[in-house]
């Protein structure tokens, strides 16, 4: 657990979650995807139970390779990151993450820190030599923000996403190297 300030001079910490958690993420979880179309999943498809949540959980605490971050600010989630290794022997050096920030709070350096405290976890670990993430073309903070944190383009999927208004999205894979 580490304290952090933001850019608005709010302290918060970022911590790996317990079991004991899993309420305050999915809460989280419900207010982040009621408020944007920058995730991949809507509101009415987020059902996970308070039981998968703990074992999601449990599961990320077990692995070496995976992990979880939360950003809290008194007591609330207000920001997540989960990263996971690939399983298969011939890419098991790579991973991918998402992240995201309730809005109210974004801009304020939350996900920039949560990032940045994934790339030195990856620096540390044996296994993990490449981070990559995947983003909707038209958030334009998220990308500058990789990008200042190091990352590159590498892909890019075309009308990968169709959102709920029937606009076409393209989906931008972006990748930095840890080792």
């Amino acid at each position: 657990m580490t304290n952090y300030l933001t850019k608005d001079s709010k302290e918060f910490i970022i911590r790996v979650p317990t079991e004991n958690d899993a309420q305050n993420i999915i809460d989280f979880a419900k207010i982040l995807f009621d408020s944007t179309d920058q995730v991949l999943t809507t509101l009415e498809e987020y059902t996970i139970s308070l039981e998968d949540e703990k074992k999601w959980i449990n599961n990320s605490l077990e692995n070496n390779n995976t992990i979880i971050l939360i950003a809290e600010l008194n007591g609330q989630v207000i920001g997540l990151l989960d990263f996971s290794c690939k399983l298969k022997r011939k890419n098991a050096h790579t991973g991918e993450f998402g992240v995201s920030v309730l809005p109210h709070f974004q801009g304020i350096g939350i996900g920039r820190l949560l990032i940045e405290n994934l790339i030195n976890w990856a620096w540390e670990n044996q296994q993990i030599e490449k981070i990559f993430l995947n983003v909707f073309d038209t958030n334009k903070k998220a990308i500058k923000l990789y990008k200042e944190l190091g990352f590159e383009e590498e892909g890019r999927h075309k009308k990968a996403i169709k959102q709920l208004t029937g606009e076409y999205v393209d989906i931008i894979q972006m990748y930095i190297w840890t080792k």
